[in-house]
């Protein structure tokens, strides 16, 4: 195994969340699923965000260090290490929705999201929610 990249100001190191009930039970998180269901709650920069990370976390699962000014560019958001933005809140969206959480220094981001909760299902559109 290879040593794991280690974080910065403006660098993230990026980490696989395995969670293997969740793996056998939910939905890719770059399938159709993230985009119909998760996107009314994670809203649109937090899925996008997602998208990215968890490609990241597929292709280098011993951990990957991001670029945070330059993803933050690739999603058409600025970056200051010094302030609040909207980068910075889309991260904590999916930490606090569950999608990411924080480990040892790292970030570990789900590849495999989980279906949603009665209570954030509740808040989707009609058609939504009936599919």
């Amino acid at each position: 195994m290879s040593e794991r990249p280690s974080p910065s100001a403006d660098r993230l190191v990026i980490v696989r969340w395995r969670d293997p009930l969740i793996e056998r039970l939910g939905h890719d998180a770059l399938g159709d699923y993230v985009e119909l269901f998760w996107l009314g709650v994670l809203g649109p920069t937090a899925t996008w965000l997602l998208r990215r990370l968890a490609v990241a976390a597929v292709a280098h699962p011993d951990g990957h260090q991001v670029n945070l000014p330059a993803m933050a560019s690739a999603l058409g958001l600025g970056w200051d290490s010094n302030r609040a933005n909207a980068f910075g809140r889309a991260l904590q969206r999916l930490v606090m929705f569950g999608m990411a959480r924080h480990v040892d220094g790292t970030v570990a981001v789900r590849t495999v999201v989980p279906p949603l909760s009665v209570r954030h299902l509740a808040r989707l559109p009609e058609h939504l929610q009936r599919a």
